[in-house]
């Protein structure tokens, strides 16, 4: 059974209709930082590392020099965290990312 919308806190991610809204406001995404917000969110509360999220995302072997993930983590932050005061996505340093809420 797969759900069609994924929500993590006040952030609501519609896998049919490929839409994002965080606090009812609708968020444009790129092709590539929603599949990196779906990666997320379908593994909420699990650390993915840089070399899975690239594998899943990028269909390529992780190279170490790439700051590729880091860059798009940036850009998914700068549209779903940056304005809101509860942060979503975290670094887990040394191991990669995760999405939860931690209040």
């Amino acid at each position: 059974n797969v759900r069609d919308i994924l929500q993590v806190a006040d952030l609501e991610v519609d896998l049919l209709k490929r839409r994002v809204r965080r606090a009812d406001t609708r968020i444009d995404l790129t092709a590539q930082e929603f599949s990196l917000l779906q990666l997320l969110a379908e593994r909420e509360g699990e650390v993915l590392t840089r070399t899975f999220i690239t594998s899943q995302i990028w269909d390529m072997n992780f190279d170490s020099d790439t700051n590729v993930v880091d860059a798009a983590i940036k850009r998914l932050r700068a549209k779903i965290d940056n304005a809101y005061e509860k942060k979503l996505i975290h670094t887990i340093r040394g191991m990669g990312y995760v999405l939860e809420d931690r209040s």
